[in-house]
């Protein structure tokens, strides 16, 4: 059994948190090849190929179609060289997780609109007459970039305040996200990691200090999911699954579902650690599957 990890790379990751590390470790223990690259060592040549590195650092010119599991988990932004790497994705015969397809087709901001009825008060737009009308009605909003990841280019804003929208849509030009800003934040975001349609396991993510909730600035808090949550998990599963979007990342505030993350969802270490459980065993025993 052989896999392929494209990631960002590897000497810029924290060993002791990184879930792309935390599978490969655990492939590897269960006897799987698994060599790691980046996107820009993706190339075609006759077919779709890479320039891998192998557990024992030597790097190895391969086809794509010789691999039995390929896991795309570059993080974010999503770039004309993200775009790119998974048209190349797209030609190999291998299961991609997640499958190219759906990286291209949704926005990890925007793949949540078709359950808008499980998210606070939203609007997308590049309009900054209608962005403005929106929080001069809902009051405190976030106003979110739709290529950010982990809280970066996430700001709060108040009725007025036109500067910020201004810059965020590039003067009208690019379109973001506000949302009805949630108290709640303070408490905690919850990340929930979804394997297939079921739950994996969920933290809760206490910011140490403001409101931008992420494991990078935040404290990983044991928690469970609402029958209200489980609800929307539910519902959104399946649809997933059904897109080729095997591991994900849901993330709720107040019972309120904000964003779903596709292309590099992260907490297994932390939520492991919580639960006294391991699911990087169960990610690899889960792809075994898909795999075989």
């Amino acid at each position: 059994m052989k896999w392929l990890v494209i990631l960002d790379p590897i000497e810029g990751l924290l060993e002791e948190t990184d879930t792309s590390l935390a599978i490969i470790r655990q492939a590897r223990l269960q006897g799987i090849e698994v060599d790691t690259t980046t996107i820009d060592l993706l190339y075609f040549s006759g077919q779709a190929r890479v320039v891998a590195t192998a557990e024992d650092q030597k790097e190895y010119r391969r086809g794509l179609d010789e691999y039995d599991l390929i896991f795309m988990r570059k993080e974010p932004p999503y770039d004309l060289a993200f775009h790119y790497a998974t048209q190349l994705l797209s030609l190999t015969n291998t299961p991609v997780v997640n499958s190219p397809e759906s990286l291209r087709n949704f926005n990890e901001k925007l793949i949540a609109l078709p359950f808008s009825a499980h998210m606070p008060p939203t609007l997308v737009s590049s309009s900054p007459q209608l962005i403005s009308e929106f929080i001069d009605t809902h009051g405190s909003c976030v106003i979110k970039s739709l290529d950010s990841f982990q809280g970066k280019s996430v700001l709060r804003i108040e009725p007025g305040q036109d500067e910020p929208i201004e810059e965020f849509t590039f003067g009208g030009r690019s379109p973001v996200m506000v949302q009805k800003f949630l108290t709640l934040v303070y408490e905690g975001d919850k990340r929930v990691i979804m394997l297939g349609d079921k739950v994996l396991g969920a933290a809760m993510r206490k910011p140490r200090s403001g409101y931008h909730a992420n494991f990078a600035s935040s404290d990983a808090l044991k928690t469970h999911l609402t029958p209200r949550e489980q609800a929307i998990v539910d519902e959104v599963g399946p649809w997933m699954v059904s897109q080729g979007i095997h591991f994900s990342g849901l993330d709720f505030i107040g019972e309120n579902l904000t964003e779903i993350n596709i292309t590099c969802p992260t907490g297994i270490i932390q939520i492991s650690r919580l639960d006294k459980t391991d699911l990087p065993r169960q990610i690899v025993d889960y792809f075994l599957k898909i795999a075989s």
